[in-house]
């Protein structure tokens, strides 16, 4: 589509392609440091296009991206005190953009679910469901936005012992299950990893450990490398909480695949909020 629409001379579909391309980059799991250097490459060319919108689109992305990237003690999360990221919602939402408003909250509270922000997490799906209200279509995002929205909701059904998180996280499970029969190689480990987290919250340990299992087994085997890396640390929760020495083993598992993935600095947070 890129290269399409730039021998034709139709900019606009260029960088509208570029950007599909380079977010769909990220949902799959591909290498945060090359995806990185493409974002950089791209969101130029997009200056010089004067494709303001698409840029702010991709730098939105960059930032969240760089989180991962840069280890440092404190991690800016995106949703916290990041000026820029507060400039370009401010710009979007006076422009009525609901589409770039919602990209802030996916990208904010998917980050701060991997940082175990459970709760900001949790405020940013709020923001991001007000405003799909005024829309007539959502992001799906190939069952990633149901994924995280389970993934989200178990947590907080876990920390709160509120039922309505519950119950949420069972209509997120429903959702994903459709994408699982129209894409099963993209989606069966999200929906492995979320009834993984279901047994494990009613006490269904032997369930819980096979649903793990099947959830890191499936998305290594498809290449969602960030997402099996997510598996193994929930499988390291499950066991930590359940005291089984085996938390470590999947804990370094789930280290060494946010380095492979080039999130070194949710690596150096993992490490260090470990309580052992």
């Amino acid at each position: 589509g890129y290269h399409v629409g730039m021998q034709t001379g139709n900019i606009a579909d260029a960088m509208i392609n570029t950007c599909v391309f380079l977010f769909n980059s990220f949902v799959c799991g591909k290498n945060l440091v090359e995806l990185k250097k493409e974002l950089d490459l791209f969101g130029g060319k997009m200056v010089e296009s004067k494709h303001i919108g698409f840029h702010h689109l991709v730098r939105l992305t960059d930032l969240m991206i760089t989180n991962l990237l840069i280890s440092n003690d404190s991690p800016s999360l995106f949703a916290g005190e990041n000026t820029e990221v507060k400039i370009l919602l401010e710009q979007a939402t006076k422009d009525k953009n609901t589409f770039t408003i919602c990209h802030v909250y996916i990208l904010a509270y998917i980050e701060a679910y991997i940082f175990g922000e459970y709760e900001l997490a949790a405020n940013m799906i709020e923001r991001r469901l007000e405003v799909e209200k005024t829309v007539s279509t959502r992001s799906h995002y190939f069952g990633m936005i149901d994924f995280y929205d389970g993934l989200v909701f178990l947590a907080m059904a876990r920390k709160t012992n509120n039922d309505k998180w519950t119950l949420r996280a069972e209509k997120a499970m429903s959702k994903l299950e459709r994408f699982v029969q129209i894409g099963k190689a993209n989606c069966e480990h999200k929906l492995f990893l979320l009834q993984a987290e279901t047994n494990s919250l009613l006490g269904e340990n032997e369930d819980a450990i096979g649903k793990y299992e099947s959830a890191i087994a499936v998305a290594g085997k498809n290449s969602f490398i960030h997402e099996q890396a997510i598996a193994c640390e929930r499988a390291g929760d499950f066991f930590l909480r359940n005291g089984d020495s085996r938390a470590s083993q999947y804990y370094g598992k789930s280290n060494t695949l946010y380095l492979q993935w080039g999130a070194r600095c949710k690596a150096d947070h993992l490490c260090k909020n470990l309580p052992f």
